[in-house]
């Protein structure tokens, strides 16, 4: 809408279905009354004959004046300065790509004569005209490139049409199938909706199980394939039923002039390395599961009998395979380091093994299971703020990859411990809903406990111990019964955090009353730090005892926090503030940083009391949403949001005193209530947090 209001034509690019004709009718739907608009389509059909792309502005023309295309050129001119009748023209085509090159010749000249602009939707920039890719290189052109939606974005489509939230599990089922075109997102989500795949439990869509591909999908199907003839048929049905081959075997089992014009009709694209496959990932799940069983049995058979057996099997390089046995046994001696309380070693040997587990390998995969246990590493070592990035990491790009349990409850655990309980909650509750659907019961145990953990911490007492109440007494969940004697009793990391925080919430006041083993190590300082930061006697001491044995950023953390709070010694408690910030432990940061604050106010401790106080304003804003200064901005009155923003603007006192009729010590009393209301140290902090808050929005 910029680029058109500022005289210039665009192009918007991308793949079918990434809302090319919805982002187009939502600009010309915008323009005023100042314009005029032509709309044009482009069609496969008229590629091949001179100005078919015009045919309806040229009927009037006798045929032999078609040949001469500056009379053409004149005449459209004309038609299309009457119909503007003095607004700005404004050239809509759909598809440009599929317009004959004399109708797009004909345009080009119009908007480069400036008496159009042009708004066009193509696929790709390569397929069109030399000429119009020449004049968008020139730089007159402005061009808007769709690209496919990431996890995040998939989830915000998905919980639009829904209404209400989606469990990770079917952000991840979608987008593996979609590959993050909005339009077969959109028909995926509502096809498994429609057959029950995806239902609500608690207000929340959840995975089930098995997919439906009938309904629209099947329809789909059978529209992009009902203009193919028996050859071309049968290379889609090998692609479908093999997800991928080799383009060499392909030829040998199917028609080569049918793969072909697969090819050219853009039915097929490149796949894992050295293999192509159908282009459309829902369309080619959708043709397997329509493809009779007996068919898909003949082509598998003549597949192996072709490759000698060896049909998809394992083909990746030597190299790339030791690579993955090296990248398996550090990760399991970095998992072996975290559990001694070797945590230096540890999180360097897990930070060496990070691209090997979330990158995409040679196939185009990646091996969740490696970073499931580097997430697990980082978290025992206490570094959640890089088991949260490991999280981030796994949910970048087109595709999307889970973490063992799912990245609901990884991403809960991580806000939870970092003291983010709102986006913990958040998360916890979709883990929740689809652990009741699956009756995954040690995972569910454990969301139930955390998210009871954060309740407390955000003083929803009732509401945690309905949480907890639940996680011992093993409740399935809602119309699947009681079976908790049948749960079986789980070990390893899941058990060492649901003992964690079942520690946490009884530092808080709410004691599970449950039977089993308590913390791990890890867990078990991270518990004492809480109960010694709450003033339980005697934490700080077992804190310190049970720190000496460990390594790294986190051991000397915990032991200056014992050192500090045992001897109340403000020094020792900032710095392991400081480290907890540094960390992502915001909780534990903003509690350390009051207590350094309050141990700080003698006459003697200015500068630390200053940097401790800023330190526990910085961490506060961490913990909640809510507690960010553009959000607690409209909680002040008139008088004090204009000397906020004034201040943050770097008005001084006496300028804002002079315009409000005011002393400057007035104005400095009232700013000093208004920093404690938003939580800032000063003029510079506040204006620090606008700025960068804004530049988040």
């Amino acid at each position: 809408m910029e680029a058109l209001t500022e005289g210039k034509s665009v192009l918007v690019t991308g793949a079918a279905g990434t809302g090319k004709s919805t982002v187009m009718a939502a600009v010309l739907a915008g323009l005023g009354s100042g314009y005029s608009v032509l709309q044009l389509r482009g069609s496969a059909s008229w590629a091949g004959k001179d100005f078919d792309g015009l045919l309806w502005l040229l009927s009037e023309l006798p045929p032999e004046l078609l040949s001469d295309p500056v009379y053409v050129l004149q005449f459209v001119r004309r038609v299309l300065e009457e119909k503007a009748a003095g607004r700005r023209l404004v050239i809509s085509v759909e598809n440009m790509g599929e317009l004959d090159n004399a109708s797009v010749a004909v345009l080009l000249q119009l908007c480069r004569a400036g008496c159009a602009l042009l708004l066009a939707t193509v696929r790709e920039l390569s397929s069109c005209s030399g000429e119009l890719v020449h004049w968008w290189a020139e730089g007159s052109v402005h061009r808007e490139a769709l690209e496919p939606l990431n996890p995040a974005a998939t989830r915000v489509l998905l919980e639009e049409l829904a209404g209400g939230k989606v469990s990770n599990r079917v952000v991840v089922q979608v987008q593996a199938r979609a590959l993050g075109n909005p339009l077969l997102s959109a028909m995926f989500l509502r096809e498994q909706l429609d057959a029950g795949t995806v239902l609500k439990r608690g207000g929340i869509l959840v995975w089930t199980g098995a997919v439906s591909y009938s309904g629209a999908l099947a329809e789909r199907v059978a529209a992009a394939t009902s203009g193919l003839g028996p050859a071309e048929r049968y290379a889609v049905d090998v692609l479908a039923v093999t997800g991928a081959v080799p383009p060499l075997l392909l030829l040998q089992v199917a028609d080569p002039d049918a793969v072909e014009r697969l090819e050219r009709d853009r039915l097929l694209t490149s796949g894992p390395p050295g293999t192509v496959q159908l282009k459309d990932p829902v369309l080619a799940a959708a043709a397997a599961a329509l493809v009779p069983h007996g068919r898909a049995a003949e082509i598998h058979s003549r597949l192996d009998a072709v490759a000698g057996g060896s049909v998809l099997r394992a083909g990746g390089e030597p190299s790339s395979a030791a690579r993955r046995t090296a990248a398996t046994a550090a990760v399991h001696a970095a998992v072996d380091l975290s559990r001694r309380g070797r945590w230096e070693e540890a999180a360097a040997a897990a930070r060496v093994c990070l691209d090997a587990s979330t990158e995409p390998d040679a196939g185009g995969g990646r091996r969740p299971d490696l970073a499931s246990e580097l997430f697990h590493v980082f978290l025992r070592c206490g570094e959640v703020r890089q088991a949260a990035d490991l999280l981030a990491r796994m949910e970048q790009g087109a595709a999307d990859t889970e973490l063992d349990g799912g990245n609901d409850v990884c991403g809960g655990t991580v806000h939870a411990l970092g003291g983010r309980a709102d986006r913990a909650l958040d998360c916890l509750e979709r883990a929740i809903a689809q652990f009741e659907e699956d009756g995954t019961a040690h995972l569910l145990a454990l969301a139930r406990t955390a998210a009871a953990y954060a309740c407390l911490v955000l003083d929803d007492v009732d509401a945690a111990r309905a949480y907890l109440a639940a996680a011992v007494s093993g409740d399935p969940g809602p119309d699947r019964g009681n079976s908790a004697a049948s749960v079986p009793v789980h070990t390893g990391p899941w058990a060492d955090l649901t003992a964690c925080f079942s520690g946490l919430c009884a530092v808080r006041g709410l004691s599970a009353n449950a039977a089993g083993t308590g913390p791990d190590l890890p867990g078990n300082l991270l518990v004492l730090a809480a109960a010694a930061l709450q003033g339980r006697p005697g934490a700080a001491g077992e804190l310190g005892t049970a720190a000496a044995g460990c390594s790294g950023d986190a051991a000397r953390m915990y032991l200056e926090l014992a050192e500090g709070l045992t001897a109340s010694e403000p020094a020792a408690i900032l710095r392991a503030a400081e480290r907890a910030y540094g960390r992502g432990q915001f909780l534990m940061a903003h509690e350390a940083a009051g207590r350094a604050a309050d141990l700080s106010r003698g006459p003697g401790d200015r500068p630390r009391l200053r940097a401790a106080t800023r330190l526990a304003n910085t961490s506060y804003r961490m913990l909640r949403t809510a507690h960010s200064v553009t959000d607690r901005l409209p909680e002040l009155t008139g008088f004090e949001q204009r000397l906020a923003l004034g201040a943050a603007a770097g008005t001084s006192s006496s300028h804002l005193a002079a315009a409000l009729h005011l002393s400057p010590r007035t104005v400095d009393w009232h700013l000093g209530r208004i920093f404690a209301k938003l939580r800032v140290s000063g003029r510079a902090e506040l204006r620090e947090c606008l700025e960068t808050e804004e530049q988040r929005t």
